[in-house]
């Protein structure tokens, strides 16, 4: 098994500006989110979501081999407006970040 060391405390700063980019000020939790229709975008709420994953887009025409952000609602996955990243690590911080954010009782 691999040990991975932890973040540096600028790279997390980093991670929580960008997830905070992508969180809208109505109420904890709500994120902005590629819409699935013509809809320029549309918001999610990622403290109803089942899952925050990292998803490599090598499949998505919007992002060629980027790295993305994702809230999963059962069988239903949605990406999240941050990003995308260059690297997994990068979007694994800012997931991670998403989180932070969106149960920051502070909100």
């Amino acid at each position: 098994m691999t040990t991975r060391a932890a973040p540096a405390p600028e790279d997390m700063q980093w991670a929580l500006a960008e997830a905070s980019k992508g969180a809208l000020a109505v109420a904890p939790g709500w994120f902005r989110s590629w819409g699935t229709t013509e809809d320029r975008w549309s918001a999610i709420n990622v403290r109803s979501a089942t899952q925050v994953v990292v998803n490599h887009s090598r499949e998505d025409d919007r992002h060629p081999n980027s790295w993305t952000v994702r809230a999963v609602f059962g069988t239903h996955t949605v990406e999240l407006r941050v990003g995308p990243y260059d690297s997994m690590d990068q979007a694994v911080l800012v997931a991670h970040a998403v989180l932070s954010v969106a149960f920051n009782d502070a909100s």
